[in-house]
């Protein structure tokens, strides 16, 4: 604490709030008491700057006083609201730094208005050589030399009053301010006595708009917002019951001024442009709706009654306000002619001495009754002020009705019938204007006089049956470009046409669609009749609703439509049931449905047809509409059984190559041994030999014929774990003799699975031994188990002597070996199986880096018939 002499005891035990900063702006160090008005810590402030470290409301402020003040090096004592308090605040400057005192000096609201008043003047400061005129302005207040005056403003239509003017007495103290920022002070002071005021007034029932002058200088400032704010929060009075009132004369800035009163209107306040008509700058603001009311210059006001121009002028004005929507309020009233010519020309509120002069808060209390009595008391008759307010209103309503004729965007027009041709009385809008015409070019004419190239003809044809009373006349035409429709109605008087009214609208935009659709449909239409493929479209009862040629070309109908006939008739009676069963699901489900069925052609002969049929969602979001896609597969089918026989045959051929190959090998040996036992060789191991030979041949047989015929499958709930247990058992003797280690392990607990016992032992057993003998030597078998959504995987892997991609790809073929190198019928036998549990087979292997085989089995068996090799 550098910058400051005083030594923290002594901070520490006095009762005023002490901090001070570095010179570049940083906490250097805090009291106590501090710590507790502004609730902070000063373990966590000090060391940051003091924006950062203070919770102030406007701390640009001060970081902008202290600045100054540094420079200056001059102490300083000003008082200041933040955190919701009043703080008096002095401040010491020196080389190295501030040293800061404020203490808390708010004061209650019952306690003394002087001193509140005193408040809520702007950032009041004073140095050493204190500003004489901001002096003098506390010392008037705190006298009562500087009183605050109300202006009332009366309702010219019902004589209540609806609004005051806050007025500061003595005028000639605001004259000698008016360009000092003591001007600053002064404002603030009035809003808030004034919105008090008003609050007060509408406790004791009396609700009305206050309307508080802003001076040059105050709508320049950029805290006037800030000030509104905070006086209308500590007033609790409502935004809507406070009006500023700015001069026209004082807007030099129009750009700056305009972004003021947007400010001004997000806060709710109401907008007042006084002295409207002086120099007619306000004109942007109306431009922009940023005004709610007109206060018409009291100069004009003055001599309405005498000059002819002021008057003009004075009406102009309570026009162009109407027409926006505006309050218009006439200021200086001071003769009952003016009162009434303003009552007349239905200015909406008005001031002035004669209605009433300025008055205090507690005068005007009880005035209040007398002041609003004197309109009705002078003004004109309350018939004639209704009959001048019809007029207006009808006169506005006669402009809306233009306006709206006008701004809307099709066209309306009149006609009559004059000397035998339709001469047009009225034609506006905004298609006319599109159309290449003016009003001017229209009213008054016939159709000959602006319409050429013979459509004139025809449109007045149209006009005639109109003219002869036919209710609803439509046409359409095209003008320039633009199509259009036109609707022609008869007025009619005592049953006889005496007009004609008719409207256009623009159908460009639908024409152009039309055009389009016509376009796409033609190009659709070409594709679909020449299709090979049968296009159907159905409702949702299976009606034909559309069929392509293809169909009837395929049924021997070539010229048939099909169009209204029932879709299940064309089926074979043997398939029709299937077909609507599916047909149904697929509306109810809203699935796609792949459909085959046989279809009868005129030969009374079936045609195999195939198809992907998709419904399609009605108007009523329900399923309205079935879209079918097929073709004729008959003679698809008759070459695929004719290729089916051949591949059977050709499967035969391999398969007996294959068994004759492998049985002719034992079959030797045996032959062998016989040619010995012809010589005399008979030795008991001789017929050990050809025994196990003849086993070798009937296990051979034994799968063959497996293989070939249909097995019923047996389907239990079995547990895999303990059957896989039960497999590496079974083969315990062959994993010891080639040296080979199994492991099982399982990620999680596999659920029980519906299938056959023994099929599935059966196909483990043979992937299980085919990876022992896949091993030179000195190997392992992993067999690892997980569930895979709806299956369960079972992984077999070995690092044996692996497969190339080539052997892969035959895995499952028909040729059986038990060579090396071959790919077996036990493994083709393993794969159906598999395909009739609805699982699959997937094999990936290596060479020289081993073979993993994995297993899918469905937990829940659905009589599926599919499988998948990789």
């Amino acid at each position: 604490m550098s910058n400051t002499p005083y030594s923290e005891d002594i901070l520490e035990k006095m009762s005023d709030a002490f901090y001070s900063l570095t010179e570049d702006l940083k906490i250097e160090y805090i009291n106590n008491v501090t710590e507790q008005l502004l609730k902070i810590k000063r373990e966590k402030v000090i060391g940051q700057y003091i924006y950062d470290a203070l919770p102030h409301n406007d701390i640009d402020n001060f970081v902008k006083r202290y600045k100054k003040l540094l420079s200056d090096q001059k102490p300083i004592e000003f008082k200041e609201y933040f955190n919701g308090r009043w703080y008096e605040i002095r401040a010491f400057p020196s080389k190295t730094g501030l040293s800061v005192f404020f203490k808390d000096i708010t004061v209650p609201k019952q306690d003394d208005e002087k001193i509140n008043r005193f408040m809520f003047s702007s950032s009041y400061e004073e140095d050493v050589r204190s500003n004489p005129l901001k002096i003098e302005f506390h010392k008037a207040i705190e006298s009562n030399q500087l009183l605050l005056y109300y202006q009332p403003r009366i309702n010219l239509k019902t004589g209540k009053v609806t609004g005051m003017e806050a007025l500061v007495a003595p005028e000639t103290f605001i004259l000698a301010v008016e360009e000092s920022e003591v001007i600053t002070s002064i404002g603030t002071w009035v809003l808030y006595t004034a919105c008090k005021q008003n609050k007060k007034w509408q406790k004791q029932g009396f609700s009305i708009v206050v309307s508080i002058n802003i001076s040059t200088i105050q709508l320049t400032q950029l805290n006037l917002i800030k000030a509104i704010t905070t006086v209308l929060q500590t007033t609790e009075l409502d935004a809507s019951f406070l009006e500023i009132e700015i001069s026209e004369m004082m807007t030099a800035d129009i750009e700056e001024t305009i972004l003021m009163l947007q400010r001004l209107k997000k806060l709710g306040v109401r907008i007042c442009i006084a002295n409207f008509g002086e120099r007619f700058r306000s004109l942007s603001y109306l431009k922009n709706s940023l005004v709610d009311t007109l206060k018409i210059d009291q100069s004009f006001v003055r001599e309405i009654c005498n000059n002819a121009n002021d008057e003009m002028i004075v009406k102009t004005i309570i026009s162009m306000a109407h027409n926006l929507n505006l309050n218009v309020v006439a200021e200086g009233i001071e003769a009952k002619e003016q009162l009434v010519f303003l009552k007349e020309h239905l200015c909406d509120e008005g001031g002035g001495s004669f209605l009433s002069n300025p008055l205090a808060a507690n005068e005007l209390e009880g005035k209040l009754s007398d002041i609003q009595q004197i309109v009705e008391k002078h003004g004109i008759f309350k018939d004639i002020n209704e009959r001048v307010s019809m007029e207006e209103l009808l006169g506005l309503a006669k402009k809306e009705l233009h306006d709206t004729v006008r701004l809307q965007q099709g066209l309306i027009f009149k006609f009559k019938k004059i000397n035998g041709r339709f001469i047009h009385t009225l034609s506006d809008g905004e298609l006319m204007y599109r159309f290449g015409f003016v009003p001017s070019q229209v009213i008054g004419k016939s159709l000959e006089e602006f319409i050429f190239n013979g459509t004139a003809v025809k449109i007045t044809s149209y006009y005639q049956k109109a003219w002869e009373g036919e209710e609803f006349v439509s046409y359409e035409n095209e003008l320039n470009g633009i199509h259009y429709l036109a609707t022609l109605r008869p007025i009619k008087e005592d049953g006889k046409v005496t007009e004609v009214i008719g409207s256009c609208i623009d159908i460009t935009s639908r024409k152009e669609a039309e055009d389009k659709w016509r376009e796409s449909e033609k190009r659709y239409k070409i594709i679909a009749e020449n299709l090979i493929d049968i296009i159907m479209l159905l409702d949702g009862n299976g009606a034909i609703l559309y069929a392509s040629p293809s169909l009837g070309k395929a049924l021997g109908f070539p010229l048939k439509s099909y169009v209204g006939e029932s879709s299940f008739d064309l089926i074979h009676p043997e398939d029709k049931q299937r077909v609507i069963m599916a047909f149904e699901q697929s509306m109810e489900k809203m699935i796609p449905s792949q459909v085959e069925a046989r279809f009868l052609d005129i030969n009374k002969k079936s045609k195999l047809l195939e198809g992907l049929g998709t419904p399609v969602i009605g108007e009523n979001g329900r399923p309205g509409y079935f879209i079918l896609v097929g073709r004729d597969i008959t003679e698809k089918r008759r070459t695929e059984e004719v290729l089916s026989k051949v591949e059977k045959l050709a499967i035969v051929g391999e398969l007996a190559a294959g068994v004759a190959h492998e049985i002719r090998n034992p079959l030797t040996s045996i032959k062998g041994f016989i040619q010995l036992f012809q010589q005399g060789m008979i030795k008991r191991e001789f017929f050990e030999i050809i025994f196990g030979e003849f086993l070798s041949i009937e296990e051979i047989l034994k799968e063959f014929i497996n293989l070939a015929k249909p097995q019923e499958i047996q389907v239990e709930k079995l547990n895999l774990k303990a059957l896989l247990k039960d497999v590496e058992i079974l083969l315990k003797s062959e994993q010891s003799l080639k040296n080979v280690q199994i492991s099982q392990e399982y990620k999680q607990e596999l659920p029980e699975i519906m299938c056959d016992r023994y099929q599935i032992k059966q196909v483990f057993v043979h992937i299980i031994r085919n990876s022992i003998e896949a091993i030179p030597d000195r190997g392992y078998v992993k067999i690892q188990g997980s569930v895979e959504g709806d299956n369960v995987l079972i992984e077999i892997i070995d690092n044996g002597v692996g497969m190339s991609k080539e052997r892969i790809k035959r895995l499952g073929e028909p040729f059986y070996s038990n060579k090396e190198k071959g790919t077996g019928l036990g493994l083709m036998l393993c794969f159906r199986i598999v395909q009739q549990h609805n699982g699959t087979i997937r094999v990936k292997s290596k060479e020289n880096y081993g073979t993993a085989v994995e297993v899918r089995l469905p937990i829940k068996c659905t009589n599926k018939k599919e499988y998948n090799v990789d």
